[in-house]
């Protein structure tokens, strides 16, 4: 099989990369300070969410035992909304700091 550099076809990834490379230029590299930050964004995330899971858990538990379908469809979906602005609110913040703000 011919090696894709010298055959000239880029995998699907290769395409993409080199169009976001086009639109927003190469990826910056990232300082030791920076992957610092994003781990510890990463980390505090994981924590939330486990908080979240373990309270939600109980709650969750509380209403199937009362047999209340309205609370128990209620809080599922405050589970998956908080889930939700948990993970976008770590992701906007490891944005700004890849952007270096």
């Amino acid at each position: 099989m011919a090696d894709k550099k010298t055959s000239g076809l880029k995998s699907g990834w290769e395409l993409a990369m080199a169009r976001l490379d086009k639109k927003e230029g190469p990826p910056a590299a990232l300082s030791d300070g920076q992957k610092k930050a994003l781990a510890e964004i990463d980390s505090q995330a994981k924590a939330k969410l486990a908080e979240i899971d373990i309270l939600m858990t109980r709650k969750l538990a509380e209403a199937r035992a009362k047999g209340d379908a309205e609370a128990l469809k209620n809080l599922e979906e405050q589970k998956m909304t908080d889930i939700q602005r948990i993970r976008r609110h770590a992701e906007d913040d490891k944005e700004r700091i890849r952007k270096g703000q």
